[in-house]
């Protein structure tokens, strides 16, 4: 699912070149909940020498510094908007390069879980009823009522719990970004314009398949994209990425709400 989510905004950022020059900017990306984001190292005073604003720069151009800012980000919180029954999914995760990550999952129809993974190693998932029934195949009422608020715990070494950490796998977003197979290609930069108090320029263009996608990258700091609006089917997914570069921080369960993903497979549980 998050795959589906993250497609849009490899689509305009993964045709751009590994020209190091692209990455432009300075520290002190405002997000788009209001914290400030810490960034690379300041690139305005070549910007201002060159006298090019972002929103001049020919698209390729734009794709490529938002690319190089994308990558590297030490993390980013990335969230789906609007209803998950509408759009077929939902996501709310805040994920690092060392693989820990905190958030969310939703499927249209299927329930949502949350998820904790600690350093690519330990992993927590937590399903509503909806998708312990049905991705988890767990039908006894008297069971899900048990089961109700509880973690499966496990690790990454197994196959099971490293598919679902590698869900919200920012250094694998990022890898993916380096492959470019020449598909999809931005080809308009639009009107300058604010998300959440921040200038942005507007960069659109197809997706591989020729679906429209469109990106709201950050004018001032690093040229961030703070919003990705993909089109399929009729259906609008938009996707928005934030807390760049901010820790990301979760409580680990009370050991009385935790479930060894090797008890469950087993039957093995108690109240």
């Amino acid at each position: 699912m998050v795959a589906v989510a993250a497609a849009g905004l490899l689509a305009l950022t993964a045709c751009g070149s590994d020209d190091d020059s692209s990455s432009q900017g300075a520290d002190g990306q405002k997000n788009s909940e209001g914290a400030t984001g810490s960034g690379g190292a300041s690139g305005e005073g070549e910007d201002a020498a060159a006298g090019d604003s972002l929103a001049s720069l020919p698209p390729e151009e734009i794709a490529d510094r938002a690319q190089h800012a994308l990558q590297s980000a030490t993390s980013v919180r990335m969230r789906t908007l609007g209803d998950p029954a509408v759009t077929g999914m939902g996501l709310d995760l805040h994920m690092d390069q060392e693989g820990s990550c905190a958030g969310s999952v939703t499927q249209g129809g299927a329930g949502t879980v949350e998820l904790l993974v600690r350093a690519d190693d330990e992993v927590w998932m937590k399903p509503d009823t909806q998708f312990w029934q049905s991705q988890l195949a767990v039908a006894n009422p008297s069971v899900l009522n048990l089961l109700d608020g509880v973690y499966l715990y496990g690790h990454t070494s197994d196959p099971e719990m490293s598919q679902l950490a590698g869900v919200c796998s920012l250094a694998a977003m990022q890898e993916d970004m380096g492959s470019d197979d020449g598909s999809g290609a931005p080809d308009e930069v639009g009107p300058e314009t604010e998300y959440n108090g921040v200038p942005v320029v507007t960069l659109s263009g197809p997706d591989d398949e020729g679906n429209p996608v469109t990106m709201l990258i950050a004018t001032e700091g690093e040229p961030y994209p703070l919003l990705v609006r993909t089109t399929e089917g009729g259906t609008e997914t938009e996707i928005e990425l934030s807390q760049y570069n901010e820790p990301v921080e979760f409580q680990e369960p009370p050991a009385d709400q935790i479930l060894n993903v090797a008890d469950f497979r087993t039957g093995n549980i108690t109240a």
